[in-house]
């Protein structure tokens, strides 16, 4: 008998059952018999691995590319506020750009909503500045026509002119 690679005996010449080889050979193909059944079972498990593998490799595959897509709206929103602040920095922010930013409901968006707040609560302290400024500007015209006519009554060219309207009045 010779072993082959796969750990069987096989005769290299012709059993006869007169021989009494007739037994080692039964022995032989009950053994490759369940070898065979041992590979068909490890073949379906193989089959079965392979499945929930491909199965499970396009689960894993779609949700990484919900995951990406996600990730890159995050990006375009985290790019929103970024640029929203640039605008307030150069004075063309406009409370509509964090709109849809603002809609989120995660730390983004609230976010983006304490952003508009805190740009419009701005907005409103600059325009009061604004007010209070024209109003102090009004004053002080106003106190300068006071001073300059306070000034040109404590000539004595107007005590003349105004002795002089006195005395034609009362002629």
């Amino acid at each position: 008998m010779v072993q082959n690679g796969y750990g069987y005996d096989i005769q290299d010449k012709e059993m006869s059952p007169e021989s009494g080889a007739v037994e080692p050979q039964l022995a032989t193909l009950e053994q490759l018999r369940q070898e065979i059944s041992h590979l068909k079972q490890e073949n379906a498990d193989l089959e079965i691995l392979l499945e929930n593998t491909t199965e499970h490799s396009t689960q894993i595959e779609t949700e990484l590319h919900d995951k990406n897509e996600a990730m890159q709206e995050y990006l375009r929103h985290v790019h929103c506020v970024t640029a929203s602040a640039a605008a307030v920095e150069n004075g063309s922010f406009q409370l509509c750009m964090l709109d849809d930013v603002a809609l989120r409901d995660d730390e983004l968006g609230q976010l983006a909503r304490v952003f508009q707040s805190m740009i419009t609560q701005v907005k409103q302290r600059e325009e009061k500045l604004k007010q209070q400024v024209e109003d102090l500007k009004i004053e002080i015209d106003q106190a300068r026509r006071v001073q300059q006519v306070s000034q040109i009554t404590q000539t004595d060219y107007f005590k003349e002119l105004k002795q002089k309207v006195k005395q034609i009045r009362g002629s």
